[in-house]
C-alpha cells in the first residue's frame, strides 16, 4: 500500500534520502567552523536564490543574479527586466538568514503548514521537503523555495540555515501527491546543491590562503590586504567600485588590480581598456571564463613556517576582511 505521508520507502529512495542527507551534513559540519564562513554565505546566498528563481521559470543565469549582487553589469549578459523585480523577495530573505531567532522564520508561515505528529516517524529530510511542499501549496513566489534552508534547520538537518540549500521542485506545487520521481528530482538537486556549495567553500578557503602568501610575498602591500579581502566577499570588481570602496583614484585602482592578477588572484573577463571587470578564478572556472584545467590537480604550496611576524600580518588580514564584511552588511542591497 502506497504512503499516506511522504515517498514509498523503496532501495532506491532510502539510498538517495542517505546519500543527500551525508552531503547536508558535510557542507553543514564544514561551513559552521570555516575562517570565510561570511564570505561564503554572501556567495551561496545569490546561488540560493539563482535556484529559486530558476524554479518560477525566470529567464535568469546564476552569474547574473552574482552581478546583480554585487552591482555591475556584465558586458554581453542579457539586461535584467524593468517591469518585473526578480529580486523582491530578496532582502526579506537575507534579513531572516542574519536573524539568530530560530522561531522567527517558522513564526511567519501561514497557518496551514503544520507538521503531524504521524510525521515524526519519517526522515528529518522528508520532513523538511513536505513543509517546502505546504508552504509551495499556499504561496505562488519564490520564498517556498527560499524556506527550505529555514526547513532543514528546523528538523535539525542543520545547525544554521544554509543559503545555497534552496529549491524544491515544481511537482511540490503542482501535484497533491508528488510520485517517486519528482522526490528523487529533489533530492538529487539538493544533494549536488550540498556537493557544488562544499566545493566552492574548499575554493574560497584557498583563494584566502593564496591571498595570505601573496601579501607576505609582495615588499610593500600597500592596499593590496584590503584589495583582497574585498575580493573574497565581493567577487565581481571594477575600477570604479574598488575605487569607491577602498577610497582610491581609477587609476590607482586599475593598477591595483593589475597587480592581483598577476599574483592569480583575479581574472580579467574583459579584453579592453575601459569599463574592465575582474572576477575570482574558482567562479571565472565555473562562469566559463577561464578553462577548467585537465589531469592530476596541481599540489597547493605548504603552508608558511609560524612566526610572530607572519601572525600579525594574517592578523591583519582577518581585520580588514571583518572591516570589509562590515562595509558591505551596511549597504543597501544589491547595491554594493
Amino acid at each position: 500500500m502506497p504512503a499516506f505521508f511522504g515517498p514509498d520507502y523503496s532501495p532506491k529512495m532510502v539510498a538517495a534520502i542517505a546519500s543527500c542527507t551525508a552531503a547536508i551534513c558535510r557542507l553543514d559540519a564544514r561551513f559552521t567552523v570555516s575562517s570565510v564562513a561570511s564570505a561564503w554565505t554572501r556567495r551561496a546566498a545569490w546561488s540560493g536564490y539563482a535556484q529559486a528563481l530558476c524554479l518560477q521559470s525566470a529567464e535568469i543565469d546564476e552569474i547574473d543574479v552574482f552581478s546583480w549582487g554585487c552591482g555591475l553589469q556584465i558586458p554581453g549578459r542579457p539586461l535584467r527586466s524593468t517591469t518585473i523585480d526578480l529580486f523582491d523577495r530578496f532582502a526579506e530573505w537575507t534579513t531572516a538568514l542574519g536573524n539568530h531567532d530560530p522561531l522567527a522564520w517558522r513564526d511567519s508561515l501561514p497557518m496551514a503548514v503544520s507538521t503531524p505528529r504521524v510525521t515524526l516517524e519519517h526522515p528529518a529530510l522528508i520532513r523538511a521537503i513536505d513543509q517546502v511542499c505546504q508552504h509551495a501549496r499556499i504561496d505562488a513566489t519564490a520564498l517556498p523555495w527560499l524556506g527550505l534552508a529555514f526547513a532543514l534547520r528546523d528538523m535539525g538537518v542543520t545547525a544554521t540555515p544554509v543559503p545555497c540549500l534552496a529549491g524544491g521542485a515544481k511537482a511540490l506545487r503542482m501535484k497533491r501527491r508528488p510520485d517517486e520521481g519528482d522526490w528523487l528530482a529533489v533530492l538529487h538537486a539538493l544533494e549536488a546543491a550540498a556537493r557544488i556549495g562544499l566545493e566552492r567553500l574548499q575554493e574560497l578557503e584557498r583563494h584566502h590562503r593564496k591571498a595570505q602568501r601573496a601579501i607576505v610575498a609582495q615588499f610593500r602591500p600597500g592596499a593590496l590586504p584590503r584589495l583582497l579581502a574585498l575580493s573574497t566577499h565581493q567577487p565581481l570588481l571594477s575600477p570604479q567600485s574598488v575605487a569607491d570602496r577602498l577610497g582610491l583614484t581609477v587609476a590607482g585602482a586599475s593598477k591595483l588590480l593589475d597587480r592581483a592578477v598577476a599574483s592569480q588572484l583575479l581574472v580579467e573577463i574583459t579584453q579592453r581598456r575601459s569599463w574592465r571587470l575582474f572576477l575570482a578564478p574558482d567562479l571565472a572556472r565555473v562562469f566559463g571564463y577561464v578553462k577548467v584545467p585537465r589531469g592530476r590537480p596541481r599540489t597547493e604550496a605548504p603552508p608558511l613556517p609560524p612566526s610572530r611576524d607572519l601572525a600579525a600580518t594574517f592578523d591583519a588580514f582577518d581585520a580588514e576582511m571583518e572591516a570589509i564584511d562590515r562595509l558591505l552588511s551596511s549597504l543597501p542591497v544589491g547595491v554594493t
